[in-house]
């Protein structure tokens, strides 16, 4: 008599069910749907930036000034309620950061004047996906968006509220040269670097001491 059997044994069971548990951590580890989460945000981000920025120049576009915003946040810059109505026609609705649910950050050039002339709105983004988010001196894991006539120097203090220097000023196999622009912590025209060997730079002379 030939022995029919139906079904598995305990033991077949127990090695389907570890190779199905194997390959659903794999494909769960190389998914990894938190870092999918975070890169989701920061694309509604980036976006909810672009639409800004399209509704400030048409409102420029029209009143040749950039809109005054009608409340402040806690660092008391210019800010606004989610999701209201503040730039309509131009936005129908004022987009806020996807996870925190807060405004995203503006600065507003000249400050505090009733016509505006130059913009910068702000993000902050997961930057170890994102390379351009580190790119804003004294902003870590900071994205933005501004017109045409903001400057570095600018955009870096709309977010940080610290001055970067205007001019770097160091020595040079023994000349006192300008090293970059826009640059800590070298602030006033004696500063040298450590090629000078601790000596300082002066001006108008251009040579070190």
């Amino acid at each position: 008599m030939t022995d029919h059997r139906n079904g598995y044994t305990l033991s077949e069971l127990l090695v389907v069910i570890s190779i199905i548990v194997v390959l659903g951590l794999a494909l769960l580890v190389s998914l990894n749907p938190m870092e999918q989460i975070l890169k989701g945000y920061d694309s509604r981000r980036k976006s909810d930036l672009t639409k800004i920025k399209i509704a400030l120049e048409s409102y420029y576009s029209d009143h040749s000034c950039y809109p005054v915003f009608p409340l402040k946040d806690s660092l008391n810059r210019p800010s606004y309620a989610c999701d209201s109505t503040f730039l309509q026609p131009y936005l129908n609705t004022m987009p806020c950061d996807p996870n925190s649910k807060k405004p995203y950050v503006i600065y507003l050039s000249p400050a505090g004047t009733v016509c505006p002339q130059n913009f910068a709105v702000y993000a902050q983004i997961f930057s170890f996906f994102d390379p351009n988010g580190n790119k804003i001196q004294n902003c870590a894991n900071t994205v933005t968006v501004t017109s045409a006539g903001m400057n570095y120097g600018e955009i870096s203090y709309g977010c940080s509220s610290t001055i970067p220097c205007a001019e770097h000023f160091g020595c040079k196999a023994g000349v006192c040269i300008k090293l970059s622009n826009y640059e800590q912590p070298g602030c006033t025209t004696n500063y040298c670097t450590s090629d000078c060997g601790g000596v300082n730079c002066s001006f108008p002379s251009n040579t070190c001491q």
